[in-house]
């Protein structure tokens, strides 16, 4: 089912003037529009991409609060995204094959996208290259796929909590891979990707350059509507030969279970991760480092989390997830981090067009080495108005009220952005407003 998901802020960006990204998002549309004038017969053009947006606010007028627990790598989204995130994709399929048994033919994929929170919108533009490949399709036979360059590779996430539990090729310099390659029983997907870390300490900037293998063997057949996936990535973070920063070496391993049969589908996770394998956040694949309080040589991580979508042919539909993921930094003395989460979101339907959602999500964070332990609940309640019925039914627009409440360890740390949110001093808070969301 596919879905969108706001990316973090990247260094890799591609300079282009306001107006020209303002410029090419219109010929994108006006180009698709006249595709099958243009094109020949051998040739094909797409035009895809997401769009969320919304307005909101807090107590006494300040910027809509986002309610995020301290230690957790993502929130639960629903009445609870205070941004604007755009992406506009242009894909171009060539046929090669000259014949009905020859399918062969290459894809070019050219995506920009801009995302900020809100606070920052006055200064949006759509300027970031998120993905430019090339692939070659069944060149080799009719399933191998071969690529190259800039892609969102297989992401695998949680929707209702905006978490992606693997995403080697988002905000990666590039990446290369070959894809479906038959093993008989199963399909092998391999990709090799790059890193370029910058950041800097103390005035002095320094880049970090990583090299990471990502294998997966998917599509085993554990029965008609259960199959399984097998993980393994292998990633070296290279040698900084102006510093400190050695070369370090980390492994994966994993996989996860889909289970898929009319009304339900189920995917059950189970990841382990150490030294550079592991990495530095959601929607960020570059490889802990040492000044973000990492030692690599013995850091650990540990996750484990299930998501189940019900969708019957009645008047409700519902999402549930459970999370829990444990990090040991690998430090001397305190160097433990645990995070556990659930949350569910049911959508009851008034009619094709109207309905109602709720969501309540709780986390819970035990933070060993900043000695913070405590939890974070928040409820939505949102009547939405979206094209047809479905829990993944878009265009949508809601209309929204949150409500958070948080332990006081964590006073300071939650409510208290973006902007100006108000909640720096409080252990609850709420917002109000109303966002629209679509993906074509």
């Amino acid at each position: 089912m596919p879905y969108k998901i706001s990316p973090a802020p990247s260094t890799h960006t591609l300079s282009i003037p306001v107006l020209a990204t303002h410029a090419l998002a219109l010929f994108l549309i006006f180009f698709n529009a006249l595709a099958d004038e243009i094109l020949t017969g051998q040739e094909s053009l797409e035009f895809h991409g997401y769009f969320r947006a919304g307005l909101g606010m807090s107590e006494s007028g300040a910027t809509q609060a986002r309610f995020q627990a301290p230690g957790a790598r993502s929130s639960y989204r629903l009445g609870n995204e205070p941004d604007t995130n755009i992406e506009l994709q242009l894909s171009y399929n060539y046929k090669v094959g000259q014949s009905e048994l020859d399918n062969s033919y290459v894809r070019g994929v050219f995506m920009l996208d801009g995302y900020q929170p809100h606070g920052q919108t006055n200064d949006f533009t759509i300027s970031h290259l998120a993905q430019g490949y090339l692939s070659f399709n069944a060149f080799f036979n009719n399933d191998i796929k071969l690529w190259l360059g800039r892609r969102y590779y297989e992401r695998k996430s949680i929707h209702i909590l905006d978490y992606t539990w693997l995403n080697p090729g988002q905000f990666s310099q590039a990446g290369l891979g070959i894809e479906d390659i038959s093993t008989g029983t199963a399909n092998m997907n391999v990709a090799l990707f790059r890193y370029e870390d910058t950041f800097d300490i103390s005035g002095t900037a320094f880049l970090l350059n990583s090299t990471r293998l990502d294998t997966r063997w998917h599509d085993l057949n554990i029965s008609d509507n259960l199959k399984l996936t097998l993980w393994a990535d292998l990633t070296l973070r290279h040698e900084l030969t102006t510093s400190s920063y050695a070369n370090q070496s980390g492994y994966g391993l994993g996989g996860w279970l889909d289970y898929d049969a009319s009304a339900t589908k189920n995917t059950t996770v189970l990841i382990y991760q150490i030294g550079s394998s592991i990495n530095q956040g959601n929607y960020n694949p570059k490889p802990v480092r040492e000044d973000l309080g990492w030692d690599l040589e013995h850091a650990t991580s540990f996750e484990f989390s299930n998501t189940l979508t019900f969708e019957p042919e009645s008047d409700y539909a519902v999402q549930w997830a459970v999370l829990y993921r444990h990090e040991d930094h690998g430090l001397a003395g305190n160097s433990k981090l645990d995070w556990y989460n659930t949350g569910v979101r049911p959508i009851i339907y008034f009619s094709r067009h109207m309905n109602i959602a709720f969501e309540a999500g709780f986390d819970r964070i035990e933070d060993d080495i900043n000695n913070l332990n405590g939890s974070l609940s928040k409820f939505t309640t949102a009547l939405q108005i979206s094209a047809d019925r479905g829990f993944f039914s878009r265009p949508v627009m809601r209309f929204f009220v949150t409500f958070a409440d948080w332990s006081d360890d964590f006073k300071g740390l939650i409510g208290n952005t973006p902007g100006d949110a108000p909640y720096a001093n409080e252990t609850q808070g709420w917002s109000i407003g109303a966002q629209a969301e679509t993906w074509w």
